[in-house]
């Protein structure tokens, strides 16, 4: 079946890493996914910040470009998720706004009925792929098959994932990462920040209290004893990464990968590093810390 995807800003730039291990894994999976033709930013965060109806009427044009598919449309992103989602029930309820937002869309040649299913990749991954099915592409022989036994794998859901739509998951205590991680073979390493906002777009603006933000997370993360934390949103994955590279006061202290959720299951199917754009992340090293981790930990699995 054919998805169309929708990647958001981030994607296509801090995090292309991300994006490629999307594309890289959903093409394993054997999952079509085809690109939104004409996207434009979701109207997050900024935008929504300083005009409301503005920000709904970016996130409509999406919807709107995708309905006449039929196509149900996939983001990687959080945010792009939590605005394209508003919007949808925004013109479902109708009121002013969805009057607004469907006069903005006119005034562009579009119109929108509300029928376009969006869906996070997360919870696609478990209730469409399935975690069953997740455990047998990890275990299957033409793969390398359960590399990351042993590690102890963080989920970091963020705000955005879970807040103030939790869809087919808890909004207080989620569990679809840790069921993939646990389909993956690893370990999870539950933390009490894992909801808690890194940040976002404040490491642009006011720089020292998205830090501060970030090192509680990690410092949270540190207490377990993981070896990777592992994130579905493109900027809490940027934040713990920045923090860790600007931050001296873990100066001395290994550093700890930051990986998205599509990396994770890539590394596990046994694709490798390249493939899953590891060598962009901001932290140096990354990939070959990681291949030591599994050498240490899974050396059974990897053929150590």
């Amino acid at each position: 079946m054919k998805y169309l995807y929708f990647p958001g800003c981030s994607m296509k730039g801090t995090s292309r890493g991300y994006e490629e291990s999307v594309v890289t894994v959903f093409s394993k999976l054997g999952i079509a996914l085809e690109e939104l033709p004409d996207w434009n930013c979701c109207g997050s965060t900024s935008v929504i910040a300083v005009n409301k109806i503005l920000a709904l009427a970016l996130a409509a044009r999406n919807l709107a470009l995708a309905e006449p598919s039929g196509l149900q449309l996939l983001t990687p992103c959080p945010s792009c998720w939590l605005e394209l989602t508003k919007v949808n029930n925004v013109i479902k309820e109708g009121g002013k706004e969805a009057e607004k937002v469907k006069e903005a869309l006119a005034a562009g040649g579009l119109s929108y009925k509300g029928t376009t299913v969006v869906r996070h990749l997360v919870e696609f991954l478990v209730n469409e792929v399935g975690v069953e099915k997740i455990k047998q592409y990890v275990s299957n022989q033409k793969y390398v098959g359960n590399p990351l036994t042993g590690l102890k794998i963080a989920p970091y859901y963020g705000c955005q994932m879970v807040r103030p739509y939790a869809e087919k998951d808890d909004a207080y205590n989620p569990q679809n990462m840790e069921k993939i991680i646990e389909a993956l073979g690893a370990e999870v390493a539950p933390f009490e920040l894992k909801t808690a906002c890194c940040g976002g777009a404040l490491m642009a603006t006011r720089k020292n209290v998205a830090l501060d933000m970030g090192r509680q997370i990690l410092r949270s993360t540190r207490e377990t004893k993981a070896d990777i934390v592992v994130s579905a949103c493109p900027l809490c994955q940027l934040n713990l990464e920045l923090v860790q590279f600007r931050n001296d006061k873990f100066a001395g202290k290994d550093e700890l990968p930051i990986l998205s959720i599509t990396q994770l299951v890539g590394l596990a199917m046994g694709i490798s590093p390249e493939e899953l754009g590891l060598s962009r992340s901001v932290l140096p090293g990354v990939a070959k810390a990681i291949t030591n981790m599994q050498k240490e930990k899974a050396p059974a699995a990897i053929g150590g």
